[in-house]
């Protein structure tokens, strides 16, 4: 059994982990996403 201040720790050390994890998921798909109406608006210009 884990007394209260462990978990307290373990909390604290996954919790910025996740977020950053969130973070860097987010920032990846917001670049995807913007890259990809780039290349559609680049392509559309082209043609």
């Amino acid at each position: 059994m884990m007394n209260y201040q462990e978990g307290l720790m373990l909390f604290e050390a996954i919790l910025p982990i996740a977020l950053g994890i969130s973070l860097v998921g987010f920032a990846f798909i917001g670049i995807l996403e913007f890259w990809h109406e780039f290349s559609v608006a680049f392509k559309g210009g082209l043609q």
